[in-house]
């Protein structure tokens, strides 16, 4: 009995009905293929290099960056980012970024990460790139010693 009821019950709801048509709808939709493979690298200061503690004592010690784009179109944004740096134009295609190692002290390894996100303003392909900075912070006797 109870069966039987569900069974009225459910006949006496509306059917409900797809929200979009389904006729003259492909079975498959196919995208195009794209041959653009969008890129970007930082090219700049990125080898290990020494700094000597006098130098460090001075200030900031600065880098110049410019990111590389490859199959991308016009207008782009760029966006830089510096871990432990001052990034002195965030949106240039090329920058320079003052790192502060006044924490550091001779013998340390200093690292930093930048990175730069390139979007292609008409696509809106985005691409991020990054890299490490290492400096080498070196006591002014060793720089003597060595010249």
């Amino acid at each position: 009995m109870k069966k039987t009821r569900n069974n009225r019950e459910a006949s006496l709801l509306p059917k409900l009905q797809p929200f979009f048509p389904q006729e003259g709808m492909p079975p498959l939709t196919v995208v195009e293929d794209c041959d653009r493979h969008p890129r970007a690298w930082i090219k700049g200061d990125r080898s290990i290099c020494s700094v000597a503690e006098q130098e460090v004592a001075r200030g900031p010690i600065t880098g110049h960056y410019t990111v590389v784009m490859e199959d991308m179109s016009e207008p782009l944004f760029v966006l830089w980012q510096a871990q432990n740096g001052a990034v002195l134009d965030r949106s240039a295609r090329s920058t320079a970024i003052a790192f502060d190692l006044s924490e550091a002290c001779a013998g340390q390894l200093w690292t930093s990460e930048i990175t730069v996100q390139v979007t292609d303003a008409i696509t809106y392909d985005t691409v991020v790139s990054g890299t490490f900075i290492q400096m080498l912070v070196t006591s002014d006797r060793l720089l003597e010693r060595v010249a």
